[in-house]
């Protein structure tokens, strides 16, 4: 049966309707940029107000009880933090909060604010959110901007450290060999080059090791102790 055609008229209305429809659908997609624009600026703004609450704290320990209640929050002086001194105290507390679970990293930033720690930077959680990725613990979770901490990175890691030590074994003892062969300087000054940037490469590592193992420490070890004192969970 063949399909019947609409009139004219009919036609015409509803390429208007759909005319109507994309109108709409631009219009609502105008107002959700400028508001998704609004929320990253009061992101933004509620960024730079943690941070300088944060270095208050630094200059006057006792703020924030200002009030005298006791039923107020004791705050204790903060510590600014970056780097793997970062990573290890936020992966350490992330696997203390949630074990192998996601956490998105706003909430996970919070949460190591709370914990007496400043992230410095222009805007706070976005440095914080940039150190943590970099961590040998952390992996993406299932959802946008969530992370979680997977506990078999630590054996890759020392797999990995195994393979590059046995390397480099191997690199020196062949470059013993050349210079007692008396083989052309440039083979030497390959394997030299080679050495030197597996000497690097185990460094690098070794420090991997020792954040991951600080991160998955036992409940009865300190994170870092002497270095960077135990979390307090809020």
């Amino acid at each position: 049966m063949a399909a019947i055609a609409p009139s004219s008229s009919l036609a015409r209305a509803a390429a208007s309707e759909f005319d109507r429809i994309e109108r709409l659908l631009t219009a609502l997609g105008r107002r959700r940029a400028a508001l998704e624009a609004q929320l990253a600026d009061l992101d933004a703004e509620a960024s730079a107000l943690r941070e300088r609450q944060q270095l208050l704290r630094l200059l006057v320990p006792e703020t924030g009880n200002a009030s005298g209640s006791p039923d107020a929050p004791q705050i204790t002086a903060a510590k600014v933090v970056k780097g793997r001194a970062l990573r290890r105290v936020a992966g350490r507390l992330l696997w203390q909060l949630q074990g192998d679970g996601e956490m998105h990293y706003r909430e996970w930033f919070e949460r190591v604010m709370a914990a007496g720690y400043v992230v410095r930077g222009k805007d706070p959680a976005a440095a914080f959110l940039t150190n943590v990725r970099d961590s040998p613990a952390v992996a993406r979770g299932s959802r946008p901007g969530y992370y979680r901490l997977d506990p078999s990175s630590r054996e890759r890691v020392t797999q990995a450290l195994a393979e590059l030590h046995a390397e480099l074994a191997d690199v020196t003892e062949l470059l013993d060999r050349t210079r007692h062969a008396r083989a052309p300087l440039d083979d030497a000054d390959r394997l030299r080059g080679h050495r030197d940037a597996l000497t690097q490469r185990i460094r690098r590592t070794e420090l991997d090791v020792r954040e991951l193992d600080a991160i998955f420490a036992s409940e009865s070890q300190h994170v870092g102790a002497g270095e960077h004192g135990d979390l307090q969970v809020a």
